[in-house]
């Protein structure tokens, strides 16, 4: 329970919203009423605040690929060597 204290309260009620009932703000005592403009941009960056910050998609290390890659092309230009050297024995 608060004595003696003044409080500016503004309650919006939406009940058309898909998520928002109702907000209640709480107005600083020691500052004049925000213009409509201050206020929807103060209330547009909480709202941006609130959202989770994207981040940039995380980078796959290829190391093992490019290996595995290398490997079969060294595996398969010894058995391409080794089936030409057999070939022009014969």
């Amino acid at each position: 329970m608060l004595k003696g204290v003044t409080k500016r309260i503004v309650e919006i009620k939406s009940p058309t919203s898909d998520y928002f009932e109702r907000a209640v703000l709480y107005l600083r005592t020691d500052r004049p009423y925000p213009k409509k403009g201050e206020a929807v941009s103060a209330a547009n960056d909480y709202i941006a605040s609130l959202e989770p910050e994207r981040l940039p998609k995380k980078q796959r290390d290829l190391r093992p690929t490019v290996a595995v890659l290398s490997l079969s092309l060294g595996v398969t230009l010894a058995a391409l060597a080794a089936v030409l050297l057999l070939y022009t024995k014969i």
